[in-house]
């Protein structure tokens, strides 16, 4: 790798840390987020968005595909590929009695790529692992032993990141094996204000989260119209710290109670994740993937406050359209997908598991005739959970943009 190829990765490094920060903030709005460390991200990268989130089997020729890292290998050599996205979301959350609708948007994701040789190519990601944001307002609660009650406004916010770096090696001309490491980081804040006359207690927790993590990954090309593919995510724990506040409010004169730092909480177990694909192309136009992921949460032993953690089972569908491999007219490169979505859920209380399914659609525009860039937009709807019990139901309505840029190392102007 040259100088000028290590000035684009550490400046790509560089401009990434304002969009690192901005994860921290919000990329949901979904109750279901207080449950763990949160919910699982919504936000893809590229094509991904609007294949029902799946393509485990997909190339990463012109466009990345981060679910598994042996695609990386199939970059074009000498090319370097770029994706920003952009996530907006909007939710309706129903109960037996309202309902209240709540929106969200960020970053999404910044990921690059690029090929070391023929046979090789890697790249880094920074993506939300989980989302966070939630608010719990007017929670009543008796006092024991008493008529009185007292008020609790509860909010939360923040969520973990996932940077990985990529590794996709040629082993022979239709198998191809990958690597992923990753580092998990984050943090979770919570606020709760409890009014109680004139009096007003507000308790501040930000919990913070970090660990690494491996996975890998293979792609098997059967022929020219059937790929296969696999990856698995190790088992981890994260390691945890607390910082605590606690300050009270007596006729509006203000004492700090607490104030404690680098508190340890307990660890968070993250499970063993395996995945399968597989992609089937027919007339040169038409794209099929299905995609298949199971992760062993049973396994790792742990509950939340009101659920139990339960195998999780991830059924993905998508379908992509394109005129032409290479059209000369800009409408014959338009890509055209759809998708479906879903996920059994990882959580279970009161025996009723919260389980989401979703169904997408999604465009990519040529930014240029003839290159491999491309302005990708995805649109999802979809349920989260039921109205049972203490349970609510989530319908979410998600926008996904992403800028996704192809460019090419070392070319050479001729001049007659």
């Amino acid at each position: 790798m040259t100088k000028n190829k290590y000035q684009i990765v550490f400046g790509v490094l560089f401009f990434s840390m304002p969009i690192i920060k901005a994860q921290t903030n919000s990329l949901t709005g979904s109750p279901y987020s207080l449950f763990g460390l949160g919910v699982q991200t919504n936000s893809n990268i590229g094509r991904n968005s609007g294949l029902g989130r799946g393509g485990i089997a997909l190339e990463s020729n012109d466009l990345l595909n981060t679910l598994n890292p042996a695609s990386f290998a199939s970059i074009s050599d000498k090319s370097f590929l770029l994706d920003i996205g952009f996530l907006g979301e909007l939710n309706k959350v129903s109960t037996n009695d309202k309902d209240e609708n709540r929106f969200s948007s960020n970053f999404s994701n910044l990921a690059m790529g690029f090929s070391i040789n023929k046979r090789s190519g890697m790249g880094i990601s920074i993506v939300p692992f989980t989302d966070v944001g939630y608010a719990l307002i007017g929670i009543k609660t008796n006092i024991e032993g008493s008529q009185e009650e007292f008020i609790s406004n509860i909010t939360g916010s923040g969520g973990l990141n996932d940077l990985s770096v990529f590794y996709g090696y040629q082993l022979f001309d239709n198998f191809s094996l990958g690597v992923r490491p990753s580092f998990l980081f984050g943090s979770i804040d919570q606020t709760e204000n409890i009014i109680f006359n004139n009096t007003f207690l507000n308790v501040i927790e930000e919990n913070y989260y970090n660990g690494f993590r491996l996975g890998f990954g293979l792609q098997y090309k059967i022929d020219d119209q059937y790929t296969i593919g696999f990856t698995s995510n190790s088992p981890t724990s994260l390691n945890g710290s607390q910082d605590r506040s606690v300050s009270k409010s007596l006729d509006f004169i203000p004492t700090e109670v607490e104030d404690e730092n680098n508190l340890k909480i307990q660890k968070f177990k993250l499970p063993l994740e395996l995945g399968l694909g597989a992609k089937a192309t027919f007339f040169n136009s038409l794209t099929i993937n299905l995609d298949y992921q199971g992760n062993l949460w049973g396994f790792t032993n742990q509950s939340d406050d009101i659920g139990d953690y339960v195998d999780q089972s991830i059924f993905s569908f998508g379908a992509e359209y394109r005129a032409k491999e290479l059209g000369l007219k800009y409408w014959e490169n338009i890509e055209f997908r759809a998708g479906f979505n879903y996920d059994s859920g990882y959580l279970k209380v009161n025996d009723e598991a919260i389980d989401n399914y979703s169904m997408t659609v999604g465009i990519g525009f040529p930014i240029s005739v003839r290159g491999g860039s491309k302005l990708n937009i995805s649109y999802a709807t979809g349920k989260r959970g039921t109205v049972s019990g203490i349970l609510v139901e989530e319908n979410f309505n998600m926008i996904n943009v992403n800028i996704s840029l192809k460019d090419i190392w070392f070319r050479k102007l001729k001049f007659n």
